[in-house]
């Protein structure tokens, strides 16, 4: 087992740091751009920081993913993160690249990809297939069902884990390299999110992995009244609790902060 993979295998949380190459995301886009084109420059000058700020993985997504994004190609998609990760395909450092894009997965995959972040919902029968081949982690994202909800989210989430373990394991996918994100924002009322936030254990089921991207998300900043343009206090905050409650990755921006009061805590070892 390489030292990623063990990386992962441990009992404290592991920190995913968030590198956008975007024009578009909502909180960070454009910011590793020098006009139109993306900065190669910048962005491992953020690798860089990332790694020492602690991050245990680094996961880069070419195409925005909040609410009214526009759809970026395959191609461009592609020609914003190839350059990068050949860069770094030889750091001793997880990899994952959030994208709901099998051509993009694919050619990532030649360069040191080792996480799939897809947060579609249904990962296609293609990306499973790819997971598998090489071995790779997998991520797989609850959106809520509108038609179909019940009243209590943590069931409907539950559930569809449920569902997509029975499922991936008929496929022979190894689900110990599966992780399940809850999905906070996608579909949910700001209620729901706090909800799902404040029983993370809920989920862990059987062993089960899950990852947690809360933040800089518009309901946790409400909820802890932070109106600052980072929100770090609300993104710190949120990210505390899933740790509290067991989440296994925690997704964030704020990777140096988040890190020192996990320690602080004791609930974060490198």
């Amino acid at each position: 087992m390489s030292s990623i993979s063990r990386s992962l295998a441990k009992e404290s949380p592991r920190l995913m740091g968030v590198i956008n190459l975007t024009t578009d995301s909502f909180s960070d886009g454009g910011h590793l751009f020098s006009g139109n084109k993306l900065d190669l420059s910048k962005a491992l000058r953020k690798v860089e920081r990332l790694i020492n700020e602690g991050a245990d993985i680094l996961d880069f997504g070419a195409e925005s993913t909040r609410p009214g994004f526009t759809k970026i190609s395959s191609q461009i998609q592609i020609d914003r993160l190839i350059p990068i990760l050949e860069q770094i395909k030889d750091e001793d450092i997880m990899i994952s690249v959030d994208s709901r894009d099998y051509k993009v997965l694919f050619e990532a995959s030649k360069f040191g990809m080792k996480f799939i972040n897809d947060v579609s919902k249904n990962i296609s029968q293609k990306k499973l297939k790819l997971a598998k081949e090489k071995e790779l982690f997998i991520c797989t994202t609850h959106h809520r069902n509108k038609t179909k909800k019940t009243s209590n989210i943590l069931l409907d989430v539950d559930n569809f884990f449920k569902a997509k373990e029975k499922s991936y394991l008929s496929k022979g996918i190894n689900i110990k390299k599966c992780f399940f994100d809850p999905g906070f924002g996608y579909g949910k009322t700001p209620l729901e999110n706090l909800y799902m936030m404040t029983n993370i254990s809920f989920f862990k089921k059987e062993n089960r992995k899950i990852l947690t991207g809360t933040s800089r998300k518009k309901s946790f900043a409400d909820f802890f009244k932070d109106t600052s343009k980072t929100k770090l206090s609300a993104s710190l905050l949120s990210g505390i609790i899933c740790a509290l409650g067991g989440s296994n990755i925690i997704r964030s921006h704020e990777v140096k902060h988040l890190r020192e009061e996990l320690e602080k805590l004791g609930i974060y070892e490198r």
